[in-house]
């Protein structure tokens, strides 16, 4: 046993001395190969290592360490700014290390059922402030308690005294039913009630920040998953007859669906969310119980196949044809596991791992409490809300105490008076046990945080690679992408040394008139041709039986890349009508502007850019004559496979 032992030590010692080995030095500080693979594997999705893949990593890797020397070497890692801001970093990635990992695995698996499961249910609300008194609470829970027994008691049924009573407002329209939802949709007070109450019963009252709750269960379904889905949305209107029109457009595009027209084609030229539009429609993932209409949802989930489209339907927003692009159920577990996990720490049921971890490290740190309540009941003035500290008895006398840690009666009393400023709490017991719990707490995490970078490598190199991040940020700030955009002397400059680089294609002031009616765009040919009336007339005159009838374009566009110039000949006046993407279509070209170079305000984003790169490589240039740097290939060329 003791052999085994001993060459454990012996292999633990070997991995960390080889990780410890020194990669390179930058005016001989050492830089270890441990920090270089942390950053190379993160980075690489391949788990072998390459001799080339090394090569071009260690050059990248070399200049990085020389912009973060420099930024140490201006002080930016001193300043008020940059130490604000690595807190900040650091207090996000404490996160995962202060919580009980047992008690955060059981939430996991508890949202997951929550996931997959569906609720649907009714509440009554008595509506609390956000800072109840303790008479405004109990009130609220005596009357809370008062309409369960009436309920009980069927004096009503539990829609219409929702209806009558709830405070919350939407409950004269919804009677109480919020719908279905799931893990995460409510409060995890809620949803924790909502999901331990069995169908058709009533639940005690629930305490949330808004007030107290009644809950009724109406009925829980397995999740319907998610529907990546498209739509065509016509706007409604105030104006009656506009509210006729999207009726009618709604359905005309309904119909050229039915007939094959292409549903990507119509959403980008007809619909009315732009922002869908310009993606054919596509709206993404939809879950049930999300943020879209009950209408848009009941249609979406109706849809049995890929590519099927609804009938036009109505919603308070407009008038919508919806297509189902894909479905996918609800994930398995294992899948789920890491996004289940973050909503967790960002949501109130977090508090359950805390309490459980806190207990864990009074057992690590051997914690010791010698508490009397009373002796800091008498701190308190019966004049003022202040306390008075030299009513302290036994100041100095160890309060608890843990790892090499004391906390004095003294201590806690000073904390209680920058913390409780409430007469009634002057001789409450429980608000000066609460305030101890918190203060206790706040400590030991607070020595936990101390701790980590003792306790967890990972964490220690973590901070260190957000530390230099940030920094590398500050100083290519300075000294690259702010300096590439004030210096305007040397931008100019750069620009007139490299103008070639910049230039116009041949490009045409044109107008495109399109329609998959080729009688209707026959008629507007014949009409440009003649040249009696403007282009914007021939377009109402055509669409003013149907708005989809004809499509026009006009402006200034580049010939070679765009998808429908590309497909005539460059030359002035009206061209022949061709059939592209099932439409016929034609162009009139008014002028042809020559290949020329960009002006600088032309391509400003562009030249700021190769500015930018250009200071960049000057600068890199500078430091590597400045600065002494030498690889170990050994070291690196010994990284192989991923850890």
């Amino acid at each position: 046993m003791k052999f085994k032992w001993i060459l454990f030590l012996s292999i633990f010692a070997i991995e960390t001395n080889a990780q410890n080995q020194v990669l390179l030095t930058i005016d001989d500080q050492p830089v270890y190969k441990s920090e270089f693979e942390q950053i190379y594997w993160k980075n690489k999705k391949e788990k072998i290592a390459t001799k080339e893949d090394l090569d071009e990593y260690i050059d990248l890797f070399s200049n990085f360490k020389l912009k973060v020397k420099a930024a140490e070497e201006l002080g930016l890692d001193t300043v008020e700014k940059f130490i604000n801001e690595l807190a900040g970093y650091r207090q996000q990635l404490e996160k995962p290390y202060l919580i009980d990992t047992s008690i955060n695995e059981e939430l996991i698996k508890e949202a997951y059922h929550r996931t997959v499961n569906e609720v649907n249910a009714s509440h009554i609300m008595v509506k609390l402030d956000a800072n109840p008194s303790p008479d405004d609470t109990l009130k609220a829970y005596k009357k809370i308690i008062s309409i369960k027994k009436s309920l009980l008691e069927k004096e009503q049924s539990f829609e219409e005294t929702a209806a009558e009573i709830s405070e919350d407002p939407s409950a004269i329209n919804n009677k109480g039913n919020l719908g279905y939802f799931t893990a995460f949709k409510m409060l995890y007070s809620f949803e924790d009630v909502a999901y331990n109450t069995k169908i058709g019963e009533i639940s005690n009252p629930v305490r949330t920040r808004y007030g107290y709750h009644l809950l009724k269960v109406n009925d829980i379904r397995a999740a319907k998953g998610r529907v990546k889905t498209a739509h065509i949305m016509i706007a409604n209107s105030k104006d009656q007859t506009r509210k006729n029109v999207a009726q009618l457009k709604i359905n005309e595009i309904h119909q050229q669906l039915l007939n094959g027209a292409d549903f990507t084609s119509l959403a980008q030229e007809f619909s009315s969310d732009r922002n869908s539009a310009k993606k054919g429609g596509e709206l993404g993932w939809i879950k049930s119980g999300g943020n879209y209409y009950k209408e848009f949802e009941d249609a979406v989930f109706g849809l049995e196949n890929d590519n099927e489209i609804s009938k036009p339907f109505k919603t308070p927003g407009g008038w919508h044809v919806v297509k189902r692009l894909a479905y996918e159920p609800i994930g398995e577990l294992s899948s789920m596991r890491y996004e289940l996990k973050n909503k967790i720490q960002k949501d109130s049921r977090s508090s359950k791992t805390k309490s459980s971890f806190i207990n864990k490290l009074k057992n690590e740190y051997d914690f010791k409490l010698k508490y009397k309540e009373d002796i800091f009941i008498d701190l308190f003035s019966s004049e003022t809300d202040t306390i008075d500290l030299s009513k302290l008895k036994k100041a100095n006398k160890v309060l608890f105490s843990f790892s090499d840690k004391k906390f004095t009666n003294m201590d806690f009393g000073i904390y209680l008076s920058k913390t409780v400023k409430n007469k009634a709490a002057k001789s409450d017991k429980n608000s000066i046990n609460k305030a101890l719990k918190n203060y206790i707490n706040f400590k030991l995490i607070e020595y936990e945080k101390s701790q980590l970078e003792v306790k967890y490598p990972d964490f220690k190199a973590l901070v260190k690679e957000y530390r230099d991040g940030i920094l590398l940020f500050e100083i290519s700030d300075q000294k690259i992408w702010t300096k590439a955009i004030k210096d305007t002397t040397g931008l100019r400059e750069y620009y007139e040394l490299n103008s070639e680089k910049w230039t116009w294609p041949l490009r045409a002031r044109v107008e495109i008139f399109s329609s998959s009616q080729k009688e209707i765009l026959n008629q507007a040919f014949e009409l440009k041709k003649e040249n009696k009336i403007a282009s914007d007339s021939i377009v109402k005159l055509a669409n003013s039986t149907s708005p989809l009838n004809l499509s026009f374009e006009k402006g200034i566009l580049q010939v070679e890349d765009h998808d429908v110039l590309s497909n005539f000949k460059t030359s002035l006046g009206i061209s022949d009508i061709k059939t592209i993407d099932g439409k016929s279509t034609f162009i009139f070209i008014s002028e042809l502007i020559e290949p020329s170079p960009k002006k600088l305000n032309e391509a400003e984003g562009l030249i700021v850019s190769a500015f930018q790169e250009y200071l960049e490589s000057k600068w890199l240039e500078e430091m590597q004559q400045k600065h002494k740097i030498e690889v170990n290939f050994d070291v690196l060329y010994s990284i192989r496979e991923k850890p």
